[in-house]
C-alpha cells in the first residue's frame, strides 16, 4: 500500500482496487441507473450525502460509479488491530467516535473533524457522509444527526459568505437490499450551498444547523422512497409492486427505466399519504384487501407480476419459444453452474452468522471479490495438469465469471417461465381467476384514490 501525505491524496493502488471493485459491482447488479450524476461539482469542497439503508453498499454506489477517491467516516469500533486500521485508512475511511466508545475517545473527534475540513479545503476528492448517522432497514428518511452539518459549517468558515462548501443529497433505491443481481437507482440532487446559511450561522449556529437540516431533509426526501407511515408501511411496499405499472400509465410514463418506476412510486406514495390524512378508513380497507391478496399469492407460491396483465403478456407461442431457448442455453447453464457453485455457496453460507441483514449484501460483495478469483486460480491450476494450450486456458478462465452470471440469470428466467406455465395451465383455474379478480379490485380502489388526490402530476425528470 502506498504512503499518502494526506488521506485524500490520489493513490495508484487505491485506483487499481477501485477499478476491480467497479468490475465486481457490475456483476453484482443486474441494472444500475444514475440520474443527474453531472450535478456533482468537481474540484470544489463537496460533501456527498446519500440516504443510508444498505451498509457498505451505499458507499460503493459512489466509489464504483465515479472517478473520485472519496473520503468516508465510519464508526470507530471497526478500527481494531493495526492491519485493520491500515486497511481502512488505505481505503480513505476515518473513525468517528460515539459516547459508547468512551468519553475520553469522543474528544478525538476534534482531530477527525479537522481532517475532514482539510479534505474539503483540498478540493481533490469529496467527503461522503450519511446524515442519518447509521443505516436502517426501511425505505424512509430517518432522523438526522448534526455531525455532517457541523463539519460543513466548520469548513465554510474559511470562506465566509462566499460560495464554497456544498452538500449534495443523493437518493439511493435498491430493488432488494440483500439479493444478488438486483437493481439500483441513484438520484443526485442539486447542491445545497452553505453560503446561503452562513449569515444565520454567524448569528445563531444552532438555528442555522437546524435550518440546513430541514432544507437537506426536504431535498433528500424527494430523491428517495420515503414511506413515513409505520402502521401502513407494508401496504405502501405492497402497492409499489402491485400498482406501479398502472401508476406509470396514469403519469404517461411508457418506459421501463428505474427512474420511471421511481417517479410512479413517489406519485403513488404522495396520493396515499393524502388519503391517509383525509380518509384513514379507506386506507384501512385497502390495507385489508392488499394484505389478503398478497398472502394468498404467496400461499400458492406465485408472484404478483405473473398475475399482472401488463407484465405477463406471454401467449402459448411465447411459452413454447421460451422452452426452445432454455433447451438451447442449457449447456451454458450447466457450465456456469458447475464452475461457480462452490464460491457462490461458500459466500452465501457465511452470512448466517451476521445478525444485521443490512450487512449481508456488503459481506457477500467483499468476500466474493476475494473468493471467486481464488477459486478461478484453483481451476487454472487444474487446467495446467491437462497441458492445455495457453490461449485456450485463458479463454476458458475468462468465460467463468460470465457463464456464472448467465447461469444465475438462466435460473431466474426459468423460474419465471415455470410461473407463467402454472398460471396458463393451472390445475385450479378458479383459484387463479379469484386472485386476478382481487387484484383488479385493488387496482380499482387505487385508481379512485389517485383520481381523487391528484388531478395533475408534475414530473421532474
Amino acid at each position: 500500500m502506498s504512503s499518502k501525505k494526506a488521506i485524500d491524496d490520489w493513490a495508484l493502488d487505491y485506483w487499481l482496487l477501485q477499478q476491480y471493485a467497479k468490475l465486481c459491482y457490475r456483476f453484482c447488479y443486474r441494472k444500475v441507473e444514475l440520474a443527474d450524476l453531472r450535478k456533482i461539482p468537481v474540484n470544489e469542497p463537496v460533501i456527498l450525502a446519500p440516504n443510508h439503508q444498505n451498509a457498505l453498499m451505499d458507499a460503493m454506489v459512489i466509489v464504483c460509479n465515479t472517478q473520485f477517491q472519496s473520503v468516508f467516516l465510519a464508526r470507530a469500533d471497526i478500527f481494531k488491530g493495526k492491519r485493520m486500521v491500515n486497511f481502512l485508512t488505505f481505503i480513505n475511511i476515518m473513525p468517528v467516535y460515539r459516547i459508547r466508545d468512551g468519553i475520553e475517545n469522543v474528544k478525538k473527534n476534534d482531530e477527525v473533524f479537522a481532517k475532514t475540513t482539510q479534505v474539503l479545503h483540498n478540493r481533490q476528492n469529496p467527503l461522503i457522509m450519511f446524515a442519518e448517522g447509521n443505516h436502517g432497514d426501511r425505505r424512509r428518511l430517518r432522523p438526522l444527526v448534526k455531525g455532517m452539518f457541523r463539519i460543513a459549517f466548520q469548513a465554510q468558515e474559511a470562506f465566509g459568505g462566499e460560495d464554497a462548501v456544498k452538500i449534495v443529497p443523493i437518493g439511493i433505491d435498491y430493488g432488494h437490499y440483500q439479493n444478488f443481481r438486483t437493481t439500483l437507482l441513484a438520484n443526485v440532487g442539486a447542491p445545497i450551498e452553505l453560503s446561503a446559511f452562513y449569515n444565520e450561522y454567524e448569528e445563531n449556529p444552532v438555528a442555522a444547523i437546524n435550518h440546513l437540516k430541514d432544507v437537506y431533509a426536504e431535498a433528500q426526501s424527494k430523491l428517495m422512497i420515503d414511506i413515513q407511515t409505520e402502521e401502513y408501511y407494508e401496504l405502501y411496499q405492497g402497492l409499489r409492486v402491485i400498482f406501479n405499472d398502472e401508476m406509470k400509465l396514469k403519469l404517461g410514463l411508457s418506459g421501463n427505466s428505474l427512474k420511471d418506476a421511481f417517479l410512479a412510486d413517489k406519485a403513488m406514495i404522495s396520493a396515499l399519504d393524502g388519503e391517509l390524512e383525509a380518509q384513514p378508513d379507506r386506507i384501512s380497507t385497502l390495507n385489508k384487501a392488499v394484505t389478503e391478496y398478497l398472502h394468498e399469492v404467496k400461499k400458492v407460491r406465485l408472484r404478483d407480476w405473473v398475475l399482472n396483465p401488463l407484465r405477463n403478456t406471454t401467449g402459448i407461442h411465447g411459452l413454447f419459444m421460451g422452452l426452445i431457448g432454455k433447451i438451447l442455453l442449457f449447456p451454458v447453464f450447466v457450465f456456469g453452474y458447475i464452475h461457480n457453485y462452490m464460491p457462490y455457496r461458500f459466500t452465501a453460507s457465511k452470512i448466517k452468522n451476521i445478525k444485521d441483514a443490512q450487512f449481508h449484501s456488503s459481506f457477500k460483495f467483499v468476500v466474493g471479490m476475494i473468493v471467486f478469483p481464488v477459486w478461478y486460480l484453483v481451476i487454472a491450476g487444474i487446467l495446467t495438469l491437462f497441458s492445455m494450450p495457453g490461449w485456450i486456458a485463458v479463454i476458458y478462465l475468462l468465460l467463468l465469471p460470465f457463464t456464472g452470471i448467465a447461469a444465475f440469470e438462466y435460473a431466474r428466467y426459468f423460474k419465471k417461465w415455470v410461473a407463467k406455465i402454472r398460471v396458463r395451465f393451472s390445475a385450479n383455474p378458479a383459484q387463479i381467476s379469484t386472485l386476478q379478480s382481487k387484484r383488479k379490485e385493488i387496482i380499482r380502489m387505487m385508481l379512485e384514490i389517485i383520481n381523487k388526490q391528484h388531478t395533475d402530476y408534475e414530473i421532474q425528470r
